[in-house]
């Protein structure tokens, strides 16, 4: 189904990790509790290091994200010493060499940890290094179909769209690393002519889409045997008019240390549960940030660090299964003259789109 500009749909978004690395985070509804949650990244992809840390209260959910954000002092700790504060709930990004000049040390000796207060009381994570992200992975797509019992219990065959990854799980330094994933992508939509206007000029529309919205996507590389993991599915989404003039994947890989691909594992058969991440029994995602100071208080969340790197792949129609045009379907949308109409389209071609 394709979503039209003006239809309204809320999320509670919590942003983890970059701007194409989000996940939706079921919070409980109000229990009467007062529980604190703290998450925070630090990146470091070729040029640029991203610091995001948020502090979240789960009470009075009944209202907008920003009434989830709680007042709070957050500083970046490097090597030890905190060298500058960072806002709940906002990025901030900077060159690498820019931050090395100012603050010393090397990309190969820094180790990040985070303190925040909140209402007198202290909390500190773990602090950590950044694995780099090894070289070498590689997209690819599969197109499958199922027979599957419909909303009437009929035998249907279905088509969908795999997309694999297969990269090395040592890096440059000789150092195992595990894997977060996060997918997204853009399709093009071309215009149809319906008129006879010959002055008519068919445009081409950019439409982002979240073909794994709040899904978690990540590998423990102590599961994996050897030294490479080849073709791991991190995404399934139905073969549509998505792929019918080409389905433009961006998947952010993360190198992250294995205890924190443990907790996000965790996350991720919570969510897969039934019920919100923080609910029993979803206790076991074990959080590394401690209370330090003041009158005790349960914290959840996690601190992490990564390093990063963006794949992509341009889809084709052979490996996606031939999908027709949605115009192509005896659908008669405005969308099909006009396709700037669709929910997060753009004229404006993205700078990686090779095509």
């Amino acid at each position: 189904m394709i979503q039209i500009r003006g239809t309204v749909a809320i999320y509670f978004v919590l942003f983890l990790s970059g701007c194409v690395d989000t996940i939706d985070i079921p919070i409980p509804q109000d229990t009467g509790e007062d529980r604190l949650v703290i998450h925070g990244v630090v990146e470091r992809s070729d040029k640029i290091y991203r610091f995001f840390v948020q502090s979240l209260s789960t009470q009075n959910l009944q209202s907008g994200v920003e009434d989830h954000n709680r007042d709070a002092d957050i500083d970046l700790i490097y090597n030890g010493q905190p060298i500058f504060s960072l806002q709940s709930g906002s990025e901030f990004t900077i060159p690498i060499d820019s931050f090395h000049q100012l603050y010393g040390g090397t990309r190969d000796q820094a180790h990040f940890n985070i303190q925040v207060q909140v209402d007198g009381r202290v909390f500190e994570s773990e602090s950590q290094s950044i694995l780099e992200n090894p070289e070498g992975g590689a997209l690819k797509l599969s197109y499958v179909e199922r027979e599957e019992l419909n909303d009437i219990e009929n035998l249907v065959t279905n088509a969908y769209v795999k997309l694999l990854v297969s990269t090395p799980v040592v890096n440059s330094d000789n150092k195992r690393v595990s894997f977060l994933w996060d997918v997204s992508g853009v399709y093009l939509f071309r215009e149809v002519i319906w008129t006879l206007a010959t002055d008519y000029d068919p445009r081409f529309c950019y439409v982002a889409d979240r073909p794994a919205l709040n899904e978690i996507q990540v590998l423990n590389s102590q599961s994996v045997n050897g030294e490479f993991v080849n073709d791991l599915e991190i995404n399934e989404t139905s073969a549509d008019h998505r792929f019918a003039s080409g389905y433009y994947y961006t998947v952010v890989q993360k190198a992250i240390d294995q205890r924190a691909a443990i907790y996000w594992d965790q996350l991720r058969k919570n969510i897969e549960r039934e019920g919100t991440i923080y609910d029993p029994p979803a206790g076991i995602a074990q959080s590394n940030i401690t209370q330090v100071e003041g009158p005790p208080m349960d914290v959840l969340g996690y601190f992490y660090t990564a390093g990063v790197d963006t794949l992509r792949h341009l889809s084709t129609r052979d490996e996606t299964g031939n999908q027709p045009h949605l115009c192509a379907l005896n659908i008669i949308s405005e969308v099909c003259c006009d396709c700037i109409l669709i929910l997060n389209s753009t004229y404006a071609k993205p700078p990686y789109w090779d095509q």
